[in-house]
């Protein structure tokens, strides 16, 4: 039976930007960070090494569907991570080409006036999606901006994680 794996990806923005002060604008050409800013997190279900780090080996079986979605640290208050691109390094002929998607949500929301009360909105829910094909390890890059509270781009920047897939 096919399962969907959720993976929550949390970039602290603010280290990246610090220790790379000069990065990439071109999003053909994204700077290389270290994979130790990087947080993913996934149902421990899903996990063969690395849960809450850069290099999360995920598990999955053929036919599984993979669903990413990023943040910042600051839950895009200070600044917003957005995904634009996907490069599968090793194994590319193990998932499909992951394609972004957008989904529209009722999200509940704190009440100030009655914080056990919450209130809902709807919203566009945003994720990038992939469906595994065959058996084998997959080591690709996602390719991300960093935009400020102005919609400015910070600078655009990638990292390497992994999917392993066995039936």
């Amino acid at each position: 039976m096919s399962r969907v794996t959720d993976v929550l990806v949390s970039i602290d923005s603010e280290t990246i930007l610090q220790k790379y002060p000069n990065p990439s604008r071109d999003p053909k050409s994204p700077t290389l960070i270290d994979w130790r800013h990087v947080y993913m997190i996934t149902n421990q279900d899903n996990v063969i090494s690395g849960q809450a780090g850069g290099e999360l080996d995920l598990k999955a079986q053929v036919g599984d569907l993979i669903r990413w979605r990023e943040t910042s640290l600051s839950l895009g208050f200070e600044n917003q991570v957005v995904f634009y691109g996907f490069i599968a390094n090793q194994g590319k002929d193990l998932i499909s080409p992951p394609t972004p998607r957008k989904a529209t949500a009722s999200v509940p929301l704190p009440n100030p006036s009655s914080p056990a009360t919450p209130t809902c909105q709807k919203v566009d829910n945003y994720y990038w999606s992939s469906e595994t094909l065959a058996e084998g390890r997959v080591t690709y890059h996602f390719y991300f901006q960093i935009i400020d509270r102005n919609c400015q781009s910070k600078g655009c920047f990638q990292w390497d994680p992994f999917i392993s897939i066995h039936n």
